[in-house]
């Protein structure tokens, strides 16, 4: 059974996506001290956030393109269980290798956003899908919102602590199986077998969808930007620990700000602005004010103004993200649009890929500030994608 458009549905999905997120989230702030726990140097802390990244990349377009087969709820079901396998898997990781064998799981399970974005196209029409996306969106900033607050609450000042780095993993992990339950309780089936790509009929490849002229431009220009933010993401764990000295408390902290900024343009304006301006105009105001966020970054001396430039950094990306899944979910027909999400979703897996490798490169030279400054200047590279028409 099939469910028909409309919203109830889509704040479960909101609930069950921002579940998952929540645990997802409070893992960022401990990462660190938990990979340096075990004996991995802090240079290459970044590079094992980047595996993360690696996995989502395999798997974005794999359930992204396996849900329009066989329907967006069993593989939602099956990755929110293996999220919760690759969480537990960290609790007990003792060595490098069984620590990237997490991430590289817990990345692959992560691939089930763009199942998540497909679903909410599937109940919604072209008038309310903004803000349908926009609420779905605002799941991840609400995920930072209580996910790193919660880890570094459970964490405390101390990241010699072991057990309590533990507990918050352990805690990750319950937090999915809510949201595997919720999903198996909640949510029916949103894309009815009629609509659905045909067994005999073959997977559409990423080369296919880059091979489409407007389709090439949302997608690289997707690469680059998200490529610029995770040179960010990736480096202000360790930035804000050796210049402002912040524990991973704090840091939840910062990344919970953040969140509520994220939060506060995705629910209480993504879909009148959307409705304004237009999403590609929209995109592109976001990575703007993404890049004077990131520039501003090394300049940080006082908490203060961390926080300022990081709110301008939380705007931009609270107006780019469901922008340009709106771009992309509105260039595929029903049919496809798990696979052409999953590339979407594969292309911002592959920035994240991208980012925390030329990172880790720039902090080993330069040092910590060096990401900022770069990311800032390559994000810019996206509003000229952006800004070309195509047909």
């Amino acid at each position: 059974m099939h469910t028909p458009p409309g919203h109830p549905h889509v704040f479960t999905l909101f609930l069950v996506v921002f579940l998952d997120l929540v645990g997802f989230g409070m893992i960022i702030p401990v990462f660190p001290f938990y990979a340096e726990r075990i004996g991995v140097s802090p240079s290459s802390v970044i590079f094992f956030l980047g595996l993360y990244s690696a996995g989502q990349l395999v798997g974005a377009p794999l359930w992204g393109s396996l849900s329009d087969r066989i329907g967006r709820r069993p593989v939602l079901l099956f990755t929110l269980l293996a999220n919760a396998a690759s969480t537990w898997m960290l609790a007990y990781a003792d060595t490098g290798v069984t620590l990237a064998l997490s991430r590289v799981l817990a990345g692959l399970a992560a691939g089930n956003i763009s199942t998540a974005y497909a679903y909410t196209t599937d109940i919604t029409t072209d008038a309310t899908r903004p803000k349908a996306l926009g609420l779905l969106g605002s799941a991840f900033g609400m995920g930072f919102i209580l996910g790193p607050a919660l880890g570094g609450l459970l964490a405390g000042t101390d990241g010699e602590n072991g057990s309590s780095l533990v507990q918050v993993a352990h805690a990750a992990a319950v937090l999915s199986l809510v949201a595997f339950v919720l999903t198996f309780l909640r949510l029916p089936e949103s894309l009815p077998p009629e609509k659905r790509r045909q067994a005999n009929t073959k997977r559409t490849s990423m080369k296919v969808f880059f091979s489409r002229p407007v389709l090439r431009g949302l997608l690289v220009a997707t690469i680059v930007v998200v490529a610029a933010v995770s040179l960010l993401q990736s480096t202000l764990a360790l930035f804000s620990a050796e210049r402002l000295a912040v524990g991973p408390r704090t840091l939840g902290w910062i990344y919970g700000f953040t969140g509520v900024i994220s939060v506060a343009v995705q629910v209480g304006g993504i879909g009148k602005l959307t409705a304004r301006f237009g999403a590609r105009q929209l995109a592109m105001v976001g990575i703007v004010l993404t890049a004077i966020g990131m520039a501003g970054v090394p300049f940080a001396h006082g908490m203060g103004f961390l926080l300022a430039t990081l709110s301008v950094f939380a705007v931009g990306s609270a107006l780019f993200n469901p922008s340009m899944s709106g771009l992309v979910a509105a260039s595929a027909d029903p049919h496809e649009r798990g696979g052409v999400l999953g590339a979407y979703q594969g292309a911002a897996s592959l920035g994240r890929v991208i980012g925390p490798v030329v990172g880790s490169g720039v902090a080993s030279v330069v040092g910590l500030s060096g990401p900022f400054a770069v990311g800032a200047a390559v994000c810019l590279v996206g509003t000229l994608l952006l800004s070309q028409k195509r047909r």
